[in-house]
């Protein structure tokens, strides 16, 4: 039986696409036709990789492929057609052995991870890295994570642990801010309709550029960086320790926040409808912190720290922000 190796020998002497040519002409000798089928039937999946998920990609892309190629036969061509079928199969295998030998292949789509609203969720990477998402967030992971690059894209706030590997920095994408670190544990806050993209490092160091220009060339340790969106200001400053993803220990720290920012969090965390009134709702900038309680409990300190009162109906918050004097 013919190995695949076998039918490039007979190429000094008839060009393989002749040969094929000829099969699925139906004019191909009996040597030929038993030359082409033999390596055909030989040609097993063991032979091109040996994980069964890269098996089962390679199977995808060679059944597709002869459909995108192959249109529906009328019935007197069925004969021809299936012979076709095999041919397209062959030479899609052969492509497959070159192009995929020795090479990692990724699953076809991206993954996107979410944390609903009043839920958080934590994801591990291929390279070992481990990302906490905070509620209302999302996390679009690429097909190709760590093969050549490690690049993700954040929409939300999640604490990252990066698994160091200095060949590959690890880039989070959002919107025009990118972060790119080599191997360390941080905080990022990018939730849309956000005043200000905010990072904060618990271990480490990190890069923050905009549109390609550095805004922040080192961001180390206890230490956050907060970019105005609008602006384009940027503020470093420091960061009381271990208060870098403080809602991992169920602590809202808020830092610079303005009152309808406030209201989206407590919205996000209790997964109930928060409306902020009042004209003073984005005026006033807050810095605090408090421990996650039941939501009338935190309402009630938020009342003491910043003005505000409020009401809890069944389906939705109020608060009423109060004129700074």
């Amino acid at each position: 039986m013919y190995r695949p190796g076998d039918i490039i020998g007979v190429m000094d002497k008839t060009p393989i696409k002749a040969i094929l040519d000829k099969y699925v002409q139906g004019t191909a000798t009996p040597a030929e036709q038993e030359l082409v089928e033999q390596w055909y039937n030989s040609f097993h999946e063991e032979d091109l990789l040996q994980p069964p998920h890269q098996k089962e990609v390679l199977r995808r892309d060679i059944i597709s492929g002869i459909m995108r190629q192959l249109p529906a036969p009328p019935a007197r061509n069925r004969i021809r057609w299936k012979a076709a079928a095999v041919v397209a199969a062959l030479i899609m295998s052969a492509a497959a052995l070159f192009i995929y030998k020795g090479k990692r292949v990724a699953p076809q789509a991206p993954q996107l991870v979410a944390a609903p609203a009043g839920s958080r969720n934590r994801v591990t990477l291929a390279d070992g890295t481990t990302v906490l998402l905070n509620a209302g967030t999302q996390l679009s992971i690429p097909a190709n994570y760590g093969v050549n690059e490690r690049i993700v894209t954040l929409s939300g706030e999640a604490f990252f642990d990066v698994a160091t590997d200095a060949g590959h920095p690890f880039t989070i994408n959002t919107g025009s801010l990118q972060t790119i670190v080599l191997g360390t544990s941080f905080n990022i806050r990018a939730y849309n309709n956000q005043e200000e993209y905010q990072v904060a490092v618990a271990t480490g160091k990190v890069k923050v550029l905009d549109a390609g220009k550095i805004i922040a060339a080192s961001l180390t340790a206890n230490r956050q960086l907060a970019y105005g969106l609008q602006s384009k200001e940027t503020v470093v400053s420091d960061l009381p320790a271990a208060m870098a993803g403080a809602w991992r220990k169920n602590i809202f720290y808020f830092n610079n926040s303005t009152l309808q920012e406030i209201g989206a969090e407590l919205e996000r965390q209790y997964n109930i409808p928060v409306t902020v009134t009042g004209a003073a709702k984005n005026n006033g900038h807050y810095k605090i912190s408090f421990a996650r309680e039941p939501l009338s409990k935190v309402l009630k300190v938020l009342a003491g720290l910043t003005g505000i009162t409020y009401t809890i109906q069944e389906k939705e918050v109020i608060i009423q922000a109060q004129k700074t004097k």
